[in-house]
């Protein structure tokens, strides 16, 4: 079935990628924090992780809702 709506569709899926392009930001500084006890290693990034990840919820919800697909494949 062709999704009902191609533009949100898109936006959705430019979105999902820009989420995931920052979770893994989050999850590259805590890695180095852990490191050396900087920023990062005490769970400053926790909030914005969660928020992140009840978008993409979201996101992908509307998306099944239209017919669309997600068209985000991780390249790691």
């Amino acid at each position: 079935m062709p999704c009902s709506n191609p533009i949100r569709e898109a936006q959705i899926n430019q979105r999902l990628e820009q989420i995931h392009r920052r979770l893994q930001q989050i999850s590259d500084l805590e890695a180095n924090a852990a490191l050396v006890k900087g920023v990062g290693s005490r769970g400053e990034f926790d909030a914005e992780r969660q928020r992140l990840i009840n978008e993409t919820d979201r996101l992908l919800d509307e998306l099944a809702a239209i017919g669309g697909s997600p068209k985000y494949h991780s390249r790691s």
